[in-house]
């Protein structure tokens, strides 16, 4: 157990050092929510770790995983500064594999910290007792023998100190019923009983209550159990009164039992001696504060310790494994924002080629066109609307327009960065309609208008070919639920 605790703590230590070693680390810049306070500083240790162990490890610059996510951030991003773009992620990965760590060897160590300390077993061995008024408490206890080898587990009720007499009294829940040989139970006869009797509280058709009631409680109780467990049980004779009752009528009936003892294994034999041994010397020892434990129970000696529900390892284990897959399966979550990307261009493109078409024939050039679907998206993005990839990757093509980029570069590049077929084709139209001059350039780019709304439908068809089948097995568990609901009350009413 101590190891355990040494573990919960070298965590949090080494996670402290390395803080303190990242204290002067700089962290990537976030415009939208700037880190502070803790997060702040658990920024700056992800980053020393990434300058420290990543950014130049050569096993993790040929990784195909490094890869994949650069590509994915190239292609939301194709101007910003990749290299950058990839510490920023890394270090934000990182930073939230510190914090569930962190977190998590910290409620480890409370929670192994808690399971010691709510102890009932002192160091001398001794169970010490709830003060009066506390109230009866269960004390959970693991008996050993001199090589350590666990005999069993113990769950011994100690009640608290006892400063007046004690008052017991037993009350019998009405019944109703016969008597009859059902009371046998799986017993042959009532001077044979071995097992539990069936003592019930009503027969069906008579409006009698009945109780029931032992003289001999050690050996048969009053809800039929019988108390033959003991290995130092012999026989009993017992008087089993079955107390009968219809309103102010009341009736009573003795029976005359016999209970016998069972077959003990050995192993049951050494429990019920340890547990004999605990009962007796926690009843003997009731006016005082603290008790000793058995040493010694047929020739074996015991040595105790107490079981605790300690669940701390397993808080630590499964933090460390949510790491470990935020970190390997973190990367699922770009994949997804590129393919949202990439759904959202191709079902822009046939309104913008459309669009496109409308105003070349109205006499406006393309470099014109562009510039007003700028001028009209920040108008948009203005007034709160939605944000629009395709017309993003626009506005970056006119600022590079007015930054003296050569019209050919920028189509070209305006292709690259939306990285679909659709805008691939249109690039290539654009692009020769200036190097050579087009007179059905207005006719190619209607078969080019024509052709993305076929595609469109076709895409959509297929969206909607995917949401039909991801319905179909809550559909399944539906329809389940209809054929329990209307099956049963058919069965029930046979």
């Amino acid at each position: 157990m101590k190891y355990l605790y040494v573990l919960y703590m070298v965590i949090p230590l080494y996670m402290m050092l390395l803080a303190l070693l990242a204290a002067e680390e700089s962290i990537p810049e976030n415009k939208e929510e700037p880190p502070s306070g803790i997060e702040k500083l658990f920024m700056k240790t992800a980053s020393y770790i990434y300058r420290r162990f990543l950014k130049k490890n050569r096993f993790f610059l040929r990784s195909p995983g490094r890869r994949h996510v650069k590509d994915n951030l190239i292609k939301l991003d194709y101007e910003g500064d990749i290299n950058k773009k990839l510490s920023s992620y890394y270090i934000k990965k990182i930073c939230t594999m510190l914090i569930l760590v962190f977190m998590g060897s910290l409620l480890a160590l409370l929670a192994g910290y808690s399971s010691g300390r709510e102890s009932n077993l002192n160091n001398n061995g001794e169970i010490i007792r709830s003060t009066y008024g506390k109230g009866e408490k269960q004390a959970r206890l693991v008996a050993m023998d001199e090589t350590g080898e666990s005999i069993g587990d113990f769950s011994l009720n100690v009640s608290e100190i006892e400063y007046s007499k004690e008052e017991v009294e037993q009350m019998y829940k009405s019944l109703i019923g016969e008597l009859s040989n059902v009371i046998l139970g799986e017993n042959t006869d009532l001077s044979h009983i071995k097992e539990k009797m069936y003592l019930p509280d009503s027969i069906k058709g008579f409006p009698f209550e009945i109780s029931w009631k032992s003289d001999n409680i050690d050996a048969l109780r009053s809800d039929g159990r019988t108390g033959n467990d003991d290995i130092s049980f012999q026989g009993e004779k017992v008087m089993l009164t079955a107390n009968i009752k219809y309103k102010e009528y009341e009736w009573e009936h003795v029976f005359n039992l016999t209970v016998i003892p069972r077959d003990f294994t050995q192993d049951e034999i050494l429990y019920q001696e340890i547990n004999g041994s605990l009962a007796e010397t926690e009843e003997t020892t009731r006016t005082q504060d603290k008790f000793s434990l058995p040493v010694e129970a047929d020739g074996v000696v015991l040595f105790w310790k107490e079981k605790n529900d300690d669940n701390s390892l397993v808080i630590l284990l499964v933090s460390i494994v949510a790491a470990i897959s935020i970190f390997a399966l973190g990367d699922k979550d770009l994949t997804k924002k590129v393919e949202d990307r990439r759904r959202q261009m191709i079902l822009e493109y046939p309104a913008f080629v459309s669009r496109l078409v409308l105003y070349m024939g109205s006499g406006m050039s393309v470099r014109a066109i562009l510039m007003k679907f700028s001028r009209e998206y920040k108008t948009q993005i203005g007034e709160g609307g939605k944000k629009s990839f395709l017309y993003e990757e626009i506005t970056k093509s006119c600022r590079e327009l007015e930054s003296g980029v050569p019209e050919m570069s920028v189509y070209e590049r305006l292709g690259i960065r939306c990285g679909c077929q659709q805008y691939a084709r249109l690039v290539t139209l654009l692009s020769q309609n200036l190097k050579k001059g087009n007179s059905e350039m207005m006719a190619l780019l209607r078969e080019e208008s024509d052709k993305a709304t076929a595609e469109r439908m076709s895409y959509a068809r297929k969206l909607g070919e995917e949401a039909g089948t991801k319905l179909l097995v809550p559909m399944v568990m539906m329809l389940l639920i209809v054929m329990v609901v209307i099956m049963v009350p058919a069965y029930l009413s046979f």
